[in-house]
């Protein structure tokens, strides 16, 4: 006696966390734009906030040498003023240097009275674009985390969701494996959790697991009369698993690559594209590949039905 397992239930339950994904994936956007309008605020402030920090770092150079030669200067006034001429001669020249020193003193004063004048009307003008500038900054880093949390949580789906169709097909390989002995020859179940998660072998490995598992179903239940072949018809399930698994690797690879360089890159992509257009396009992309996907594991699970209520014909 065959042990076939009745899969069904478990494809149902992809189709489920597919929804998941895809509501979770539609917030995260929601998320990303409004990420967007923070972080585009930023950058259009971020050179004026440059011009006058600048200004205003520049400015405080020469007042701080203004203050070194105040201090400088009336160091060396009191030290004359503190000594005694030895003669006549002697006092004419210190009563010079006295003179000389007040004056250049006094001029530093005022030169340093001047540059803090300055100073305080830079002050006034970046002060406030100081305030801003932070207060920008801190709506755009809480927009951004936010982004990233609902991107994590909606990452974390999609791979429970990956987890669960290895899952699914590794069980009904094994199905096949119960009924068709040829499959000795084929894939093994595990190797549907290899196909899906092992880098850059996932990039094709699972469509051509899949495929498998679906060709081999077909040519079971044909060679034991549940269904008969229809030479007159075009089987298109090849055309759309490919156009599905096409899809996905845009939704997954493509898409998010240019997602992530029109919002955190400042490049072309970031300068020259409709940010909320390129939005909307992501999520019309994987709607229409978790439409695929669903349709797809309906009809295996109807398959796997057959199977099922056909399972002492093998």
């Amino acid at each position: 006696m065959k042990k076939l397992t009745d899969n069904t239930s478990l494809g149902k339950l992809i189709m489920l966390c597919n929804v998941v994904v895809l509501v979770l994936f539609i917030i995260s956007m929601l998320f990303l734009l409004k990420f967007d309008k923070t972080n585009k605020a930023v950058i259009q402030e971020r050179g004026h906030y440059n011009k006058l920090y600048e200004a205003y770092v520049t400015a405080q150079h020469p007042l701080r040498q203004d203050s070194a030669e105040v201090a400088y200067y009336q160091y060396k006034l009191d030290t004359l003023q503190q000594k005694t001429p030895a003669n006549k001669d002697d006092k004419k020249a210190l009563s010079e240097s006295i003179e000389v020193t007040k004056q250049t003193l006094a001029d530093k004063q005022k030169q340093r009275e001047e540059n803090i004048a300055k100073m305080a009307d830079l002050e006034k003008e970046y002060a406030p674009a100081k305030a801003n500038w932070d207060e920008l900054n801190s709506a755009n880093d809480t927009a951004k985390k936010k982004f990233w949390v609902i991107a994590c949580i909606t990452i974390i789906a999609f791979l429970i969701k990956t987890f669960l169709f290895a899952h699914w097909g590794a069980k009904n390989n094994k199905n096949l494996h119960e009924i068709a002995p040829w499959m000795k020859d084929g894939m093994k179940p595990w190797m549907s959790y290899v196909a899906w998660f092992a880098p850059i072998y996932n990039l094709i490995k699972p469509l051509s697991f899949f495929k498998e598992v679906w060709e081999e179903t077909d040519y079971a239940m044909e060679y034991v009369g549940i269904t008969q072949r229809d030479e007159n018809k075009v089987d298109n399930s090849s055309l759309y698993m490919g156009i599905w698994w096409f899809m996905l690797l845009i939704s997954v690879w493509l898409m998010n690559y240019i997602l992530y360089s029109a919002f955190f890159q400042e490049g072309a992509l970031f300068v020259k594209t409709n940010h909320a257009t390129l939005a909307i396009v992501a999520i019309v992309i994987i709607i229409i590949t978790m439409i695929y996907e669903c349709s797809l594991i309906l009809q295996y699970n109807k398959k796997n039905k057959q199977l099922l209520d056909n399972e002492s014909k093998f």
